[in-house]
Parts: C-alpha cells; structure tokens; sequence
C-alpha cells in the first residue's frame, strides 16, 4: 500500500464499496451508456447530412460505428495489458506522438490537422494529449520530491508540456494546445508542485495565450462575437445562436427523436461539435440530465479509481487521464450553452467518432485496468 505525497492533491469523493476484480462496473456502466448515446445522437443528427450528401443516411452512422469498433479493441487491449508495463515505454510513447506532430506539419495541407498513415486519418494532437499524460504521470512519480522542492526540476517538466503544445499551436489548433497545456498541467498540481510554481506559471500564460489567440483574424472574430452574438448573427455569431436555439427549443421533454429541425442546414457540424445542443432539441431538459448523469458518473468513478491506484504512477495516470476527457465535456458542453467562445471541440463518446474517440475509449482502457489492481478488490 502506499500514500498520497503529503502535497499531492485530488478531489476525494465519497467513499464506496471498492471494484471488482474486473474493474469498476459502475465506471464501465457510464463507459457503455455514453458510447450508446452517442451511436443514437449519431444517426439522428446526421441522417439528414447522409443522405443529401452522400444519399445514404447511414454514412455518418457506419463510419462511427467502425471507429467505435476500433476504439473498443483499443480499450480491450489497454484493460488487459498492465498498466505498469507503460513505465517502460513511457518516453517512446510521447517521442512517437511529437514525430507525429512534427510529420503533420510537413506533409499535411494547411491547417495541419490530419494525417493519413496507411489510409486511416489520424489527428495527432488527440494522440499527444493521452501520450503527455502517460509521461508525465511516470516522471512525476519518479521525482515527486524533486517536483515539489527544485525549481529547475518543475521547469523541466514545463518544457516536456510545452513541446506539444507549441507543435499543436502552429497546425494551428488553439483549443487543442489549450487542452493539452491544461491536462499536462493537472498532472503536475496531482503530483504535489507547489501553488506558488503553477501561479507563477499560470499568470504570465494567461496574457500571452490571449496574444497568441488574437494573433488569427478569426480567432479575434469568435472571441468578439461571443461578448456580443448580436452583432454578426450570420457570421461568426451564427453558431452559438443556433446552438441557442436548438437548446431552447428542447423544453422539458424535447421535440422528439429524430424531429430536430436545427440539424437540417441550420446548426453546422450538429452531429460532431454541437451534437449536445441537438440533443436537448430532441430530448429536451430530463434527457440532458440523464446524459449529465452519466458523465458525472464516470468523473466520479474515474477520479475514485485514481483514488484507490496501488501505486504512485496508477494514481497520476488515472487522474490525469480522467480529468483530461472531463475538460472535453465541460468545454463541449460550455460552447453548446453559449459559456464559451466556439472552440470545435467533440463531446466525448458522443460526438460523431474519430482519432479522439479511439484515444478516448484507449485512455478509459487504461483506467479499468488500474482499478483491476485497486487496493481493495472487493466487489462492487
């Protein structure tokens, strides 16, 4: 058995009976009831787009479907294969995500987003996210003490976070590298790094992310147009209105599976980014809880799991994967309800599949296989 670093920090949660042998079921309940959703909210708000486009209004559904596939053999693999192996390969992992990186600004058109490996299109900044956090959840469990009393120590681990994130910067993907940067940092503040360190790092971060934010045209046209929507309804305003409206029109029980009226050409990208304002469309208020439901069931059961890691390492890699999927739902979500600027970034599990429901549903893999070595193995 061992302690949590007298400085380390996590949010402790109620206490509960401890998982199986298998692993969490209660984690793996919301795992299956997300992915379901999002198989319905898939095909719902995209048959529409499937046939016009494509004339067939399963396309959207299919491809999901494969990607689901793929993504559940990845979770498969990263439950049975122990976790602790990943301290071995940890820094191969992340060398392998920046090259990545690296390889999509060469090869790839503008914005360098994409890259095609073998026909199979991948978007290595979804990859970079999961790599950084295994890396780090090793290296700061190797020098926790270091962490928190050297200066140069933290800067280092600094320097391991800004490297994918000012790859991610130049695709450019603003949002991307903001998410990384956050991930990687909670990470750190997990592991113990003292407050006194993050605030000296977080304060100057702020006004130069804002520069760099403000450095594209349309970055500035979002940001302004999410003070004021009003002032360019048709431009830049749009989506956030129509996002409003899909929202608004829900009610307390929705219009109806399938009845949604923004998704047909009204709300752009309605089965990927805004998939959740359709959602409300449909399934109005009591449906939006229940999804809430199950995204604050797996936070819960994802932060617990951390809670109940054998080791150091188990802990950092549990919680930093879990809170790196959570500030995906939070931000969706956020942008959805007119919170936030518009970002372009997927509702995990739900949103229309791609390279971050793979790395999602592997992340998650990972997770159920730490609670398989819980402290206390007793069944749910």
């Amino acid at each position: 058995m061992w302690h949590l670093p007298p400085n380390a920090r996590l949010l402790d949660l109620d206490s509960m009976e401890s998982p199986s042998r298998h692993g969490d079921r209660l984690f793996l309940i919301a795992l299956a009831g997300l992915c379901a959703v999002g198989l319905l909210m898939v095909y719902s708000a995209s048959f529409y787009k499937g046939f016009e486009t494509f004339r067939d209004p399963f396309h959207y559904l299919k491809d999901h479907a494969v990607r689901l596939g793929m993504g559940l053999a990845l979770f498969w693999a990263a439950y049975r294969f122990d976790y602790h192996h990943l301290r071995r390969v940890s820094r191969w992992i992340l060398v392998l995500c920046l090259l990545l990186l690296i390889a999509v600004l060469v090869v790839s058109p503008r914005p360098h987003r994409w890259l095609n490996l073998f026909g199979v299109t991948v978007q290595p900044s979804e990859l970079v996210r999961m790599g950084l956090v295994i890396y780090l959840a090793d290296w700061c469990s190797r020098h926790a003490n270091r962490l928190r009393e050297q200066w140069g120590t933290y800067l280092f681990a600094l320097g391991v976070i800004a490297a994918p994130v000012g790859l991610v910067v130049l695709e450019p993907s603003f949002s991307a590298a903001a998410m990384i940067a956050i991930a990687g940092g909670f990470v750190l503040f997990f592991a113990g790094a003292r407050l006194k360190h993050l605030a000296l790092t977080v304060l100057p971060a702020l006004p130069m992310g804002l520069i760099v934010a403000l450095m594209e045209p349309y970055r500035m046209r979002r940001i302004f147009s999410f003070f004021n929507p009003t002032a360019d309804p048709q431009g830049m305003g749009y989506q956030s209105n129509q996002s409003l409206i899909a929202v608004g029109s829900g009610k307390l029980f929705g219009v109806g599976m399938g009845m949604s009226g923004q998704k047909n050409d009204f709300l752009p990208e309605a089965h990927c980014d805004f998939i959740f304002s359709i959602l409300c469309e449909e399934k109005g208020f009591a449906g939006a809880m229940v999804v809430l439901a199950l995204f604050a069931l797996f936070a819960w059961r994802g932060f617990k799991i951390a809670l109940k890691a054998p080791d150091p390492f188990g802990f950092l890699l549990a919680g930093g994967l879990t809170w790196s999927i959570v500030l995906f739902i939070l931000m969706n979500i956020s942008v959805s309800l007119g919170l936030v600027p518009v970002t372009g970034l997927p509702l995990p599990f739900v949103s229309y599949g791609g390279s971050a429901l793979i790395a999602n549903l592997g992340a998650c893999g990972i997770i159920m296989n730490i609670s398989r070595h819980a402290q206390s193995p007793e069944a749910v």
